[in-house]
C-alpha cells in the first residue's frame, strides 16, 4: 500500500528517498532559433524527414505520463520512436516512461494481490540500499501478502538498517510490530540505527518494538509453561500489560509473586484489570485486610460487589477453620447476599462451619447442643445428610433412641449406604424395635439386613446369650470360638450340715458324670449324679448311697427358656420320684422378669431326700416342693435396681403331712462398675417365708425340713462376678443379716393329730452370715476346672459346701461361661437358669 501523501506518478531515480513530482521540460532555446529561422526559407522540393520529432509531440508524453496515462505515453514514444528512425531519445524521457509504466503495473498487480507479481514487478533492492518510498511499501505489502516469514524479516533488517528519514523509520518500524514473529522482532531490535537513533518519533516506535518483542517472548514462555523463563522477562519489564499478564500467570502458583507483578503494573500505568489482580492475589493469599483495602480504592469498579464476597468467603473459610461457626455463618451470608453466583459455596461454608461445631459439641459430648446445631446445619442442601446423620447419632447418644431411629430410618430409606444401616440399627435396638428395622430390611435391601442381624448378636452377646451372638453372627467374635462345642464334665461335691446325730446332721457327697452338646441356641445336657449321704449314726446305719440321673434342656433368644426332668433317689426302699422344672426368662427394654414352675426335692435332712424307714419299717419322707416362683428386677436408673420375688409351693412326700409355703423377698442394689467384672453390685434385702405347719421333726408323719411359721431376714448383700470369655471365671455371693424365727409346737404324729404330745416350737433370732464362691480355670484350649466354696452359719444351722470339677472341650474353646462354674447337686434352685 502507499502511504498517504505519497503521490501517484513516478520520477527518475535522483537518489532521494522520497519521489518528486517532475513538470513538463520546456523547448530548447536552440532548437526554437533553429525552426524560427528555418520558417522564413524558401520552400525546398525535397525535404528529408526531420531526425527529431517535433517538441510539441516530446512534450505530449511527458504530459500523459504526469497524468498517469503511462500506457498512452508508452505508445505515443513508441510512435515517435517508429517515426523518427534516427532520433536518439533522451535517457530521461525513457527512464521516466519505464518507471512510470513499470510503477503502473504494480499496482495493478497490488490490486489484485498479485503478490508474486509486484515481486517480479520491482526492481532489485540492493543490500545496503534504501528504495523509494513507493517501491518500499510496495515490497512491503507482497512481502505480507505471501507469508514469507525470512523475506520480511531481511526486508525489515535491510531498510531500518538503511533508510535515514526519521518518519519513514519509525512508520516502518510501527508495521514492524504487528508483522514480525519474535525472532524477526529480536533481529530487528538488534540494529544500531535504531537502538541509537534519537529522533523523538523513531525512539517512540523502537521502545514500543521492544515491548512488543518481550510480549512475545513472554508468552512463547508461559505458553509452553516456562514460568521461570516468563518470569525472568517480566522481571525485566517496565510493560504494564506484561506485568499484568505475569500476575495473572502467578495467581495460582504464588500469590506473594503475582501481587507484586500486579503492584509493579499498576505503577507503570495499567488500568482495572490490574487493579482486579491485585486484589485477586489478596485473596488467594489470604490477605484480606489487603484485600478489603484494594477494593474501598476502587469504589467504581464493575466487579466491586463479586470481589467483596470473595473476601467475606474467604474469611469465612478462616473463620471456619479457626472454629468461629458464628462469624462464619455470618460472613457467608453475607457473601451469598452480595453475589449470587457465591451463593451455592457460600452456603457450603456456613453449612460445613454449623456442622463443625455440631460435631465438636458432640466430640465433649455435649448431645443436646450438637443436635441443635445439626439440625441448623442441616437446612444447608450441600451437608444436609451429613447434618441429618449427626444429628440421629446426637439423638442416640442423648437417650432418644426412637428420635434417633427415626431419623436414621429417614435416612436409610433416601440412601440406604451403611451408616444409616448402622445407625438404624442401633437405635432400634435401644429402642427395642428391632423388629421393625429387620421388616425394613427385608423390604428396602441394603446393607440394613446385616446390620440388623449384628445387632441381634450384639444384644445376645453383651446379655450373656453367647450361643445366639453365634448362631447369627458367627465370625463377629473371636471370643466365642468354640462356645458350641461338646463339653464332658466330672464334678465331685461335698456338703456337712450341723445337727442332731442320726436326724439333721447330714454329711454327703455326690459325683456327677454329664455331656453337653449344642446346637444353634439350643443345650442339652444328660446326667447322672451318684449321692453318698450319712446321717452320723453309728455303725454306718445312716449311710445310704442313690443315683440321681437328669436331662436338661436351656434355649436363648427373646425369651430364654429352662426345663429339666430328672428322677431322685433311684435306690433305697421306696420307689425313685420323678423332679423337674421349666422357667421362663425375659427382658423388658432394661427391666428382667422370669418364672419358675418346679417339682424339687428338700434337701435338708436324709429323711425329706432320700426318705427314711419308721419303726413299723414303713418307708417316709421323700419331700417333694411343687410350686411357682416370679421374679422381676426393675432398673430405676443410676445404675440402681428394685428387685422382688414371690413364690408359693405345697410340699408333699410319703407318710408326709402335707404342707404349704408362701415366700418373698424384696432387694435394692446399687451397679458398681469396675474394670474386669461382668456386674458388681450391693444393697439391702428382705426375705420372708411362712409355712402352714412346722415339719421339722423325725417322728412319723413329719418331713424332718425347716418349715417355720414366721421366718424374717434383712440384710445386706454384695454380688459380684468377673467378665466371661476370659481365662478366668469367678462368682462371689456374700451377705450379712439380721434373722428372726418363729416355730409352732407340732404335734409329734401329725397324720394322728390326736396322739403323741406336743413338741418344739418357740422364737429366736440372731445374726446370719452366708459366703458363696466358685470359680473356673482354662488351663488349656480343651481342658477346664472348677471349683466351689460356700458357708452359712446361723441360728437355725450351719452348712459348708464344697467342689472340685473337670470339663473336657473337643476342639477347645476360647473363654470360659458362667455354665462353666460347678452346679451344686445339693442345690436344687441352681439346677437351671434360664
Amino acid at each position: 500500500m502507499l502511504l498517504p501523501g505519497v503521490i501517484a506518478g513516478a520520477a527518475p531515480d535522483t537518489g532521494g528517498e522520497v519521489v518528486k513530482s517532475i513538470g513538463i521540460p520546456g523547448a530548447d532555446k536552440g532548437a526554437g532559433t533553429d525552426v524560427a529561422a528555418s520558417a522564413g526559407a524558401e520552400p525546398i522540393e525535397a525535404r528529408t524527414p526531420p531526425a527529431v520529432p517535433p517538441e510539441a509531440d516530446v512534450q505530449a508524453v511527458w504530459a500523459l505520463g504526469a497524468s498517469g496515462k503511462w500506457t498512452a505515453a508508452e505508445a505515443r514514444l513508441q510512435a515517435l520512436r517508429e517515426r523518427f528512425q534516427g532520433w536518439d531519445v533522451p535517457g530521461d524521457l525513457t527512464t521516466y516512461v519505464a518507471a512510470g509504466r513499470r510503477d503502473e503495473k504494480v499496482r495493478t498487480a497490488l490490486a489484485k494481490e498479485d503478490w508474486p507479481g509486484v515481486l517480479a514487478l520491482l526492481p532489485p533492492a540492493g543490500a545496503d540500499a534504501c528504495e523509494p518510498a513507493f517501491q518500499l511499501w510496495a515490497r512491503a505489502d507482497a512481502l505480507d501478502g505471501t507469508g514469507d516469514e525470512a523475506g520480511l524479516r531481511a526486508f525489515y533488517v535491510r531498510v531500518l538498517s538503511n533508510c535515514r528519514d526519521a518518519g519513514t523509520t519509525a512508520a516502518l518500524v510501527q508495521r514492524a510490530i504487528s508483522r514480525l514473529d519474535t525472532d524477526g522482532l529480536a533481529e530487528v531490535a538488534a540494529i544500531p540505527a535504531l537502538s541509537n537513533n534519537h529522533d523523538p518519533r523513531v525512539a517512540g516506535a523502537y521502545s514500543e518494538l521492544l515491548r512488543e518483542a518481550a510480549w512475545q517472548r513472554f508468552t512463547l514462555a508461559e505458553a509452553a509453561g516456562d514460568m521461570s523463563t516468563a518470569g525472568a522477562i517480566a522481571d525485566e519489564s517496565q510493560d504494564p500489560r506484561l506485568l499484568s499478564q505475569a500476575g495473572w500467570m502467578f495467581l495460582s502458583k504464588d500469590a506473594d509473586r503475582s501481587a507484586a507483578y500486579f503492584s509493579a503494573a499498576l505503577a507503570a500505568g495499567a488500568g482495572e484489570e490490574a487493579h482486579k489482580g491485585l486484589i485477586r492475589a489478596a485473596l488467594a493469599n489470604g490477605d484480606f485486610p489487603a484485600a478489603r483495602s484494594a477494593i474501598a480504592a476502587a469504589p467504581m469498579m464493575p466487579d466491586r460487589a463479586n470481589l467483596s464476597a470473595l473476601a467475606d468467603l474467604g474469611e469465612a473459610q478462616l473463620a471456619r477453620e479457626s472454629g468461629d461457626w458464628q462469624r462464619a455463618v455470618e460472613l457467608a451470608s453475607r457473601a451469598a447476599g452480595l453475589d449470587p453466583d457465591l451463593e451455592p459455596e457460600a452456603r457450603t461454608v456456613a453449612g460445613g462451619a454449623l456442622l463443625d461445631a455440631a460435631t465438636l459439641a458432640y466430640d465433649r459430648n455435649e448431645f443436646s447442643d450438637a443436635r441443635a446445631l445439626a439440625l441448623r446445619a442441616a437446612a444447608y442442601p450441600s451437608v444436609r445428610r451429613a447434618a441429618e446423620m449427626r444429628a440421629a447419632w446426637a439423638a442416640l447418644q442423648a437417650g432418644d433412641a426412637e428420635g434417633a431411629s427415626a431419623g436414621f430410618r429417614a435416612l436409610y430409606l433416601a440412601m440406604p449406604d451403611d451408616e444409616s444401616a448402622e445407625g438404624f440399627a442401633l437405635a432400634s435396638q435401644k429402642a427395642g424395635t428391632l423388629g421393625s428395622a429387620a421388616a425394613i430390611a427385608r423390604a428396602a435391601g441394603g446393607p440394613l439386613g446385616g446390620k440388623v442381624q449384628a445387632q441381634y448378636a450384639a444384644v445376645a452377646f453383651y446379655d450373656g446369650d453367647y450361643l445366639t451372638a453365634r448362631a447369627r453372627a458367627p465370625d463377629a467374635y473371636e471370643a466365642l470360638e468354640g462356645i458350641d462345642h461338646t463339653v464332658y464334665r466330672q464334678t465331685i461335691s461335698m456338703r456337712q450340715q450341723d445337727g442332731a446325730r442320726g436326724q439333721n446332721r447330714l454329711t454327703g457327697y455326690a459325683a456327677t458324670t454329664s455331656a453337653e452338646i449344642v446346637r444353634g441356641v439350643d443345650r442339652y445336657e444328660v446326667g447322672l449324679t451318684l449321692y453318698r449321704l450319712d446321717t452320723g449314726e453309728a455303725g454306718g446305719a445312716g449311710q445310704e448311697t442313690y443315683a440321681a440321673p437328669y436331662m436338661s434342656f436351656s434355649r436363648e433368644g427373646t425369651t430364654s427358656l429352662a426345663a429339666r426332668i430328672g428322677l431322685l433317689p433311684v435306690g433305697g426302699g421306696a420307689p425313685a420320684t420323678l423332679t423337674g422344672e421349666i422357667a421362663a426368662a425375659r427382658d423388658f427394654g432394661k427391666h428382667h422378669g422370669e418364672a419358675h414352675a418346679f417339682v424339687r426335692p428338700k434337701t435338708d435332712s436324709l429323711l425329706a431326700l432320700a426318705g427314711a424307714a419308721n419303726a413299723s419299717g414303713t418307708e417316709t419322707g421323700r419331700v417333694r416342693e411343687a410350686g411357682l416362683l416370679v421374679r422381676g428386677r426393675a432398673d430405676i436408673g443410676g445404675g440402681r435396681a428394685i428387685q422382688v420375688e414371690m413364690g408359693l409351693s405345697r410340699l408333699e412326700g410319703r407318710e408326709v403331712v402335707r404342707n404349704d409355703m408362701i415366700s418373698g423377698g424384696i432387694s435394692a442394689n446399687q451397679s458398681i462398675k469396675k474394670d474386669g467384672f461382668d456386674y458388681l453390685v450391693t444393697g439391702p434385702f428382705y426375705q420372708f417365708q411362712s409355712y402352714d405347719r412346722n415339719t421339722n421333726f423325725f417322728t412319723t408323719g413329719h418331713g424332718g425340713y425347716f418349715s417355720p411359721q414366721e421366718f424374717h431376714r434383712a440384710g445386706w448383700s454384695i454380688n459380684a462376678r468377673t467378665k466371661p470369655l476370659n481365662d478366668w471365671l469367678v462368682k462371689a455371693d456374700a451377705a450379712v443379716a439380721y434373722e428372726t424365727v418363729r416355730e409352732d409346737a407340732a404335734s409329734e404324729y401329725p397324720l394322728n393329730a390326736d396322739q403323741g404330745m406336743r413338741i418344739g416350737g418357740g422364737d429366736s433370732s440372731g445374726v446370719a452370715g452366708a459366703i458363696d464362691i466358685a470359680l473356673a480355670r482354662r488351663i488349656g484350649p480343651e481342658v477346664i476346672i472348677s471349683a466351689n466354696l460356700s458357708a452359712t452359719a446361723s441360728k437355725a444351722f450351719e452348712d459348708l459346701r464344697a467342689g472340685i470339677g473337670i470339663a473336657w472341650v473337643p476342639g477347645g474353646r476360647a473363654g470360659l461361661v458362667p455354665t462353666d462354674l460347678t452346679t451344686d447337686p445339693f442345690s436344687p434352685a441352681s439346677w437351671i437358669r434360664p
